[in-house]
């Protein structure tokens, strides 16, 4: 029809197939840091070498279980056939019946939270670390189950199977453990350290709140045990020294800042720095010593740790300060002196606003013991209102 303008229909638009690619979930943890694609060469990639950046995978058995999206996909049955295998073998286990439930502490333990590893992804970094040196390391893969169990135990307490579980596998922790601290050396280094670490759980951890059953009622030094083997770690650190360069923990041992070491090796004489009540409290005045009093070097390092923000971002500082503690010490625990009994109360307090599920129950039960066995010493008593008011939620005596 004249007048009328035709417009050609336009033409159909030709889609093309995007090429297939495989995305990558195995690069290396730099590469996936700058968002960049890797080739996945080992031990380190072709990139991270290029660039000098050094390169490590946060790939593990232990990861494998929990990171497939499907658990009815192919790649998952094989992970789990490959760990079940290796776990079978690691631990020379008989009974098909205890593999789910050491499977699920495996995966328990990956996704439990520990900020005292720091940010989230350095605690996924660190956690699968360690699961990698467990399936090397026999005491530590019973040291990461039985911890795992502990907190699955702790939050489920009326399932008894993983009571049994959980003593199973601490028992064989710390009899392979004992046996491989005879032989130290760089091979095993961060499974030492690792185990020790884990091991704090099971010497802090108390089951119920039972002030009556503190050391502070009892002559027997086992009592102390709980407190005794943080020492432990310190003694751990000393024999490994010529090949922490290498450790894994390096970097974590190596974060706290130059204020918080300064108060830890402080040597100098005097009261200079110290919280002055403590201070009065355990003789020390403008000569004294470390070598002289045995209550000098406790009451620098909780002064120090006083000044810290309180809380889960200061455990480092907290656990380190008895980890550092010499045997005079522990000797005025076990003879019930007041100062050590105060000290040990303050810093108690500063664990137990941590909120650690581990450290709650325990610090609950032996400050209010403290009290008691110090109830009728009144300038005593005056010091112990100091942690509540520090941590404000400890109840003293229930």
């Amino acid at each position: 029809m004249q007048g009328i303008l035709h417009l050609n229909p336009p033409a159909e638009r030709v889609y093309h197939a995007r090429r297939a690619h495989r995305k990558s979930r195995a690069g290396c943890t730099k590469c996936k840091q700058r968002r960049v694609k890797c080739d996945e060469a080992k031990p380190h990639c072709l990139r991270c070498q290029k660039l000098g950046y050094d390169c490590s995978y946060d790939a593990s058995p232990g990861r494998d279980i929990v990171a497939v999206s499907s658990p009815n996909s192919q790649a998952y049955c094989l992970s789990l056939d490959v760990v079940s295998s290796k776990i079978k073998e690691l631990l020379q286990i008989d009974s098909k019946n205890s593999l789910p439930h050491i499977m699920q502490a495996l995966h328990h333990f990956r996704e439990l939270a520990n900020p005292a590893l720091g940010p989230k992804r350095d605690q996924e970094i660190m956690q699968g670390k360690i699961i990698r040196l467990g399936f090397d390391s026999p005491f530590l893969m019973h040291t990461i189950i039985a911890a795992a169990t502990s907190h699955i135990h702790h939050s489920a307490p009326e399932k008894s199977t993983y009571a049994l579980m959980e003593t199973y596998h601490w028992q064989q922790a710390i009899t392979q453990y004992s046996r491989a601290l005879t032989t130290i050396g760089p091979d095993n280094t961060d499974s030492l350290i690792s185990t020790c670490l884990l091991m704090t759980i099971r010497s802090f951890a108390l089951e119920e709140y039972n002030p009556l059953g503190s050391f502070v009622f009892s002559d027997d030094m086992a009592s102390l045990n709980w407190l005794s083997l943080q020492a432990g770690l310190r003694f751990l650190i000393y024999a490994t020294r010529g090949w922490q360069g290498g450790s894994m923990w390096w970097e974590v041992f190596n974060k706290a800042d130059n204020s918080k070491i300064q108060f830890f090796d402080d040597e100098s004489a005097g009261r200079g720095g110290m919280d002055p009540e403590l201070a009065d409290l355990c003789g020390i005045d403008e000569t004294t010593t470390a070598e002289t009093n045995p209550y000098h070097a406790p009451v620098r390092m909780l002064t120090g740790v006083l000044a810290l923000e309180r809380g889960m971002k200061s455990f480092g500082a907290y656990a380190g300060l008895m980890g550092r503690l010499l045997p005079d010490f522990f000797e005025k625990l076990m003879q019930k002196d007041p100062p050590a009994l105060v000290i040990l109360s303050w810093w108690l307090a500063l664990m137990h606003g941590t909120e650690l599920w581990w450290v709650q129950t325990r610090a609950r039960s032996e400050i209010a013991a403290i009290c008691w066995y110090l109830g009728s010493d009144e300038d005593v008593v005056r010091r112990l209102e100091f942690p509540a008011a520090c941590v404000g939620e400890i109840t003293f005596i229930h």
